[in-house]
Formats: C-alpha cells, structure tokens, sequence
C-alpha cells in the first residue's frame, strides 16, 4: 500500500549492470552478492533474484535468518553466513543448506554436539583475521582450527579474510593483510591441505588488491551503485535506490512562527512552507533537523526544524510554482537537474553512506523497477 506516496524506487537494470561491471574487471574471478541487512537496506529477496539472473552463484549474508528468508523464497544458490549463531540452530542451518562460517574451536564443538556425525553434510568456510580484531584466529593460529575441523569430520569448502582499510588511500595495512592471509594458506597448503574457495576483497579492495588465485570477492555496498570509497571514486556505479515522497499539506508562515518541536527555527519572513510524510520512523534521520534537503519541483528545499518520527516541514518560498498536495518529493535521487546522494547524506550525518541505506525502516515499502 502507498498510502502516503511513499517508497523506494529499487532499479535492478542499475543493480544487474554493477554485477557486469565488476565480473568484468575481476575475471575470471567470481562475485559474490552481499546481500545482508535486506541488501544494504535495498531488500534481500528482490536483490538476491536479480543476482542470481545475473549469473550470481554464491551470496553472503550476516546472520542465520536472513539465509533462511531466503531459502524460503525459492532461492537455491549456495548462501555463505558471515557471523555468529547460537549451536542450538545448527541443524536450521543444515536443513537450509547454508554454509557457515567457522571461527573457533569452541563454536564449532557446539555445533557437533548438536549434529554428531551429520556434520559432513555441513559447508564451513574458515575466516581468518589477518587485522580486523573481530572474529577468527589470527593468520599464525588458523591451523589447529582447521586441523580440528579436519580431524572431526567438517567438510571445509573455504577460507577468507577482510580488509580493515581497503577504501582508504595509504595501502600499506591492506597489503600486510593480503600477505597474512596469502602466508596462512601456503603454511596449510605446506601440511597438505588444500581448501578450496579463497577470497579476501570487499568493494573496496576489489579493483585494488583482487588476484587471480582469489574464487570470489565479496560485493556489497558498490553494486548498488554507492561509492565504497571516499578517496576515490568508480564512475561506472550506477545508484540502484531512489526514496520518494509527496508533498501532504502546503501554508504560509508569518514572521514569528516557529515550525515543529523545541522551535528550533523560526521565521524571519513571510515563507512558504510544505510538509513530507516521512520522518525518523522510516529511517530519515533527525540528524537532518534543520540541515538537510530534499527536491521539489527540481529545486532543493531545505528542512526547516525538527524531523518528527513521521513528517517534517520544508521551505519552498523559492519555487517558481507553489506546490501542491500529492505533489512529488525525492529525498534521495534525482529530479529534473538536481540530485540528493547517499554519500551527500552521509556527510550531513557524519557517517557511512552504508548506514544511510540501511537504516531506512521496513514500513517504506520497496518498489521494484527494470525487470526483465
């Protein structure tokens, strides 16, 4: 329902067409969609069915959930499981034929005990952490966890790792990481074991640090078109997400009045004033009280006041034509000759453009355009 007019416009001829991109610049190494938290924001299910006509054959995702959601609409490629769950919900990963990621002994003695011997029918991926400090032993300590999956029956399909500072411009930090995961898999290949799937490059790293002997780099944030970097930019991006609204109520501010809670701003002039049906609720943020813009008519209106959990109020005293209720809004996009970015709303915010699409809540409903 678009009651209010409002949603999110998701391109997927743009989405498909940074998939090519990149399967062009990296062959014959393969990408794997990174389609969790519901695909930077984009929607998981509409991404991973685009990924896949597009000749995607591996996605990640975060959690165990987010696999299943998309087990349970038909899709069938092999799905990697970056993070933590608890061993109790092994054998959800196992019915769902979601390979894992192994990252201890100890969370993989759970998972045993929960599968005993149907363990082998379990694909585990092993991270290994040459520099980020989250999760996985260390390049120099990967063994005995692998050796423990070996020796217990766990069928390794892959190893990887992640790059700390690949969008940045100084390289150094990234080589060394590239060096300690290269370094751990010589010293496995040294004691006869082989794995099979390697791969270490985000978005970032890509373009950068990929190598031939790498099966997949991981894509996420730029094959929706958004910059992973803000030291250099890819032009080939195509932004995947537009956000749109509409114009609800229109009036006239005297000197005087102020607009909105705590009147953080109040008029000067005469002004015109319109209001947007969407607030921090949806995900826009209140960081953007009194800063942000958003286009109406082709023009940027700038937000006057407050962002209330539903609406907030913007200035359109400079419009050619006064506006009218049902008239469109663009809060991320394009209109006529203006556009609003992700990575524009991001610096507003003092954030990544990552969390700005993430963060845009599941009551905007995702519409889907550019199908095939």
């Amino acid at each position: 329902m678009l009651s209010r007019r409002t949603y999110l416009e998701i391109d997927l001829k743009a989405y498909k067409q940074n998939l090519e991109f990149f399967q062009r610049k990296v062959s014959p190494t393969k990408v794997m969609a990174v389609v969790k938290s519901n695909a930077y924001g984009h929607g998981a299910v509409g991404i991973s069915k685009a990924a896949v006509e597009s000749g995607i054959d591996m996605l990640a995702v975060a959690f165990l959930e987010e696999g299943i959601e998309l087990r349970n609409h038909g899709i069938n490629v092999p799905i990697l499981v970056f993070n933590y769950f608890d061993p109790e919900y092994s054998s959800l990963a196992l019915e769902n034929n979601l390979t894992i990621t192994a990252y201890s002994i100890e969370q993989m003695k759970g998972i045993k005990s929960v599968l005993g011997n149907q363990i082998r029918k379990l694909k585990v991926h092993v991270n290994v952490d040459t520099g980020m400090k989250r999760i996985g032993p260390s390049a120099n300590e990967c063994t005995s966890l692998i050796e423990y999956l070996l020796e217990n029956g766990f069928s390794i399909e892959g190893i990887y790792s992640h790059f700390a500072v690949a969008d940045e411009a100084i390289e150094q930090f990234s080589i060394e990481q590239r060096k300690a995961f290269e370094s751990a898999v010589k010293t496995l290949e040294s004691k006869g074991i082989k794995i099979p799937v390697k791969h270490l490059c985000n978005s970032a790293g890509s373009l950068r640090f990929n190598r031939e002997e790498y099966n997949y780099i991981r894509l996420g944030i730029a094959s929706y078109g958004l910059q992973p970097s803000g030291d250099f930019v890819i032009p080939e991006l195509k932004p995947v997400l537009t956000w749109k609204s509409a114009v609800s109520y229109v009036k006239t501010l005297k000197p005087g009045d102020s607009v909105s809670y705590g009147r953080t701003f109040i008029a000067d002039r005469k002004m015109v004033v319109s209001t947007v049906p969407v607030g921090y609720g949806d995900g826009y943020s209140r960081g953007l009280s009194n800063r942000g813009e958003v286009l109406i008519g082709g023009k940027r209106c700038k937000i006057l006041g407050r962002v209330c959990m539903d609406q907030f109020v913007v200035d359109v005293t400079h419009l050619h034509k006064k506006p009218k209720i049902g008239d469109e809004v663009v809060l991320i996009g394009s209109q006529g000759e203006e556009r609003i970015t992700v990575e524009e709303i991001a610096d507003l915010l003092n954030t990544i453009n990552y969390e700005i699409t993430c963060t845009i809540t599941a009551r905007v409903p995702r519409l889907y355009t550019g199908k095939e």
